[in-house]
């Protein structure tokens, strides 16, 4: 997917990102907040000291205890520059995952090229809840945070990417369209599923269970962790500055990615399909 960018407008994107989280580790710094790099920023940070070189994204993880004070942090010191996008701060938002975007900027994707929300350039913020201790019921939360998650895009106006070809391709688009279909017979908006998940993914906060897991991921099963796992952060250089890991980040990627040392192929080196950009004022 690398076609999508020319090299010096990915590398304009990632200096963005890059200056986002800088002033993201600054503030975190200053209150005493604790986020770490996770998932496919982790495997840059470990094989690249940087980002994977077609990537245009950052991901950040943080513990649902810290979220509310690095929310009214971020607001308060930040808000003239970056602001929140979920559902709640914008109706027509369909997506689980919490973007802190530059204001002023455009990111805008082919999968949401049609939606009526503009998203900036931004870093994407998992949040780790607690996962629920008993087999079945992990299983479930597991599988509805996922179902809800699929259902939440579906139920706004984004063009979902389908790695598929021929009848493949076909069937999932016929299966995309009818439940699109019928969200908007039931009146199912993205505000409504959005609540839905955000019940079930912290279902377990009051009762402090040993493992965390965060469930906006495509795969939540895959990266539940303990705080032992995570603790004590480690410095990691990332570009011009340093960063932190999880502890057991070699354990995580080895689970999400494999061999996560090696190249994938030309073909998987997967980003966001970027169909428009702004940077907006650069002064």
């Amino acid at each position: 997917m690398e076609e999508f960018y020319d090299k010096e407008t990915l590398e304009k994107v990632q200096k963005t990102q890059a200056d986002i989280l800088k002033d993201v580790l600054a503030l975190c710094d200053r209150h005493k907040i604790d986020i770490f790099i996770i998932f496919g920023s982790a495997l840059g940070v470990v094989r690249h000291q940087g980002f994977i070189p077609w990537d245009d994204d950052i991901d950040i993880g943080i513990f649902r205890e810290d979220l509310t004070r690095f929310k009214r942090a971020a607001e308060e010191d930040l808000g003239n520059r970056y602001e929140f996008l979920t559902c709640e701060t914008n109706k027509n938002y369909a997506c689980t995952v919490t973007h802190f975007q530059k204001k002023g900027t455009k990111f805008i994707s082919r999968d949401v090229k049609d939606c009526k929300y503009t998203p900036g350039i931004n870093i994407d913020i998992f949040v780790y809840d607690h996962l629920a201790d008993g087999c079945i019921a992990r299983k479930y939360q597991y599988f509805m945070t996922w179902f809800l998650g699929r259902l939440l895009y579906l139920s706004g106006k984004g063009t979902p990417f389908i790695p598929y070809t021929g009848v493949k391709k076909k069937a999932a688009e016929l299966i995309c369209n009818l439940v699109r279909w019928g969200l908007r017979v039931l009146h199912i908006t993205p505000i409504k599923v959005y609540r839905r998940f955000q019940k079930v993914s912290q279902r377990y906060n009051l009762r402090r269970t040993e493992y965390y897991a965060a469930f906006e991921t495509p795969k939540p099963w895959a990266n539940a962790m303990r705080k032992s796992d995570a603790y004590p952060l480690q410095d990691m250089p990332f570009m011009d500055f340093t960063v932190k890991i999880p502890k057991n980040t070699d354990q995580l990627l080895t689970t999400i990615f494999g061999d996560y040392m090696q190249l994938p192929p030309k073909d998987k080196r997967i980003n966001h399909r970027p169909y428009l950009i702004d940077f907006g004022d650069e002064r």
